[in-house]
């Protein structure tokens, strides 16, 4: 029986090397095409994902303010994702106030180009209570304000999106 066993624990490793190298030299197996089609996809393509870039940090931090909102428009408009959202909740919804006077117009114009390229951007409604900030006084561009902003990202998450955090 010993015997058997080693025989086999040198059999079975030849047969994988072997049989692979088989299908490299045939090509992918139809089970790999898709996944090697995905690999290629080309800007403008659909059903190759969806992101949501999840800002927490506050005006405190504007540089990380400015990257989340750029860098959601940057994603919808490189052509490779279905959906592209910002999703702001906490002190973070101060940025997309109006009437918050630190805050320099970079701001406004990040929202309006990352809105140009077609990201969603979304706000925690909680956030705007606690801060007081009335929907009427949010930026331009403010797609939708939710009740609460984890449920929201607990949804994009079931969907499939892709969280990056800020």
């Amino acid at each position: 029986m010993l015997l058997m066993n080693r025989r086999v624990a040198w059999v079975v490793p030849g047969l994988v090397v072997a049989l692979g190298g088989l299908v490299a030299l045939g090509g992918a197996s139809p089970q790999e095409e898709p996944a090697k089609a995905g690999a290629t996809a080309q800007p403008g393509s659909k059903g190759h994902g969806k992101m949501v870039f999840v800002l927490t940090t506050g005006l405190e931090d504007l540089q990380s303010v400015n990257m989340a909102i750029r860098h959601a428009g940057m994603a919808k408009k490189s052509g490779y994702l279905d959906d592209s959202v910002l999703l702001v909740y906490g002190r973070s919804v101060q940025a997309f106030s109006k009437d918050v006077t630190a805050k320099p117009p970079q701001v406004a114009a990040a929202i309006k180009e990352a809105k140009e390229a077609g990201a969603r951007i979304i706000l925690c409604g909680e956030a705007l209570k606690r801060f007081d900030i009335p929907k009427e006084k949010l930026e331009p561009g403010v797609d939708e304000v939710v009740p609460n902003s984890i449920v929201t990202l607990a949804e994009l998450v079931s969907k499939g999106y892709q969280i990056i955090k800020y």
